[in-house]
């Protein structure tokens, strides 16, 4: 038996030369939850004020997609969970637990696109930024409906969908940006994942 320490473990997936090392990995999925942070911290502080006929922005859509887009499906779906949960803690909302199941799907989605070529153009992110704000507004409001809740379709669509669309994909490069700078280039993030 050698006594050699075993060498440095990679995570990821891609070519060999292009994964960072695990204590590298490690600071960067801290950046996750520091943009996931971020984005619940601005959605239930300042944006409220930002609002545009009835909507206003969610940039917690827009911080899941961007992080799932650069670190896979499991840590999206991680991202839009905590970043669900801690929206639905830190503003009043009706039932807890659909913002967290709606971000979770959402991460969880996006994350399917990680280290393929379109993650890293900004066309297709913004593409799935405005179905990830749709989905999670239209799921929202079914939740409601389901609970008893009245809703009329063309005032919803007019007063909360269009506003929170226009704005959110307004935002959104600026959180891609943020997110790309922290986290770096696209790569998924497996931990179980064979090397």
């Amino acid at each position: 038996m050698s006594t050699n320490p075993p060498p440095l473990m990679m995570i990821g997936s891609g070519e060999a030369g292009d994964r960072p090392p695990l204590r590298v990995e490690r600071v960067r999925l801290w950046a996750v939850g520091l943009v996931v942070l971020a984005a619940v911290l601005a959605q239930v502080s300042v944006l409220p004020w930002m609002r545009l006929l009835g909507g206003w922005p969610d940039v917690v859509a827009g911080a899941v997609v961007a992080v799932a887009l650069l670190r896979g499906q499991l840590v999206g779906a991680v991202a839009g969970f905590a970043g669900g949960l801690m929206v639905e803690l830190a503003s009043p909302v009706g039932t807890l637990g659909v913002y967290a199941l709606l971000y979770l799907i959402v991460g969880a989605f996006a994350g399917r696109y990680c280290e393929r070529e379109e993650s890293q153009s900004v066309l297709p992110a913004l593409v799935m930024n405005a179905a990830a704000i749709a989905f999670v507004q239209v799921g929202y409001a079914a939740v409601q409906v389901m609970l008893g809740g009245r809703l009329l379709v063309a005032d919803f669509v007019r007063e909360v969908l269009l506003p929170t669309l226009v704005l959110s994909t307004l935002l959104f490069p600026v959180t891609l940006l943020v997110a790309r700078k922290l986290l770096g280039r696209p790569h998924n993030y497996e931990p179980n994942a064979p090397l």
